[in-house]
């Protein structure tokens, strides 16, 4: 959250637009405050065309969104994929190509 917020604080205005798709690379655990990160993610959301988060931990077996941060995040993901081996992200070839 508080990165995002950096992030939004000081580089999104310059980077991000209405044709932008954010890729977010992260398990999702973040120490700070969840209500902070949602708000972050709302802020950046407006400004972009697709956010697409890539966890790791979702290559896990039984793994399930169960922090936090994750949950508050997930409403303003727009493709919440694994990024745990190279099959995973050669698996994002087609919905990239489509932004």
């Amino acid at each position: 959250g508080e990165s995002l917020a950096t992030f939004n604080r000081w580089h999104a205005k310059r980077c991000i637009h209405s044709r932008t798709c954010v890729m977010i690379v992260s398990d999702g655990y973040d120490t700070g405050s969840a209500e902070n990160l949602g708000i972050e993610m709302q802020a950046l959301r407006r400004r972009c065309r697709r956010i697409a988060w890539l966890n790791p931990m979702i290559g896990w077996q039984g793994y399930a969104p169960e922090a936090a941060g994750m949950k508050a995040a997930l409403p303003f993901i727009d493709l919440f994929a694994p990024a745990h081996n190279l099959e995973s992200l050669e698996a994002l070839e087609p919905y990239l190509a489509r932004i």
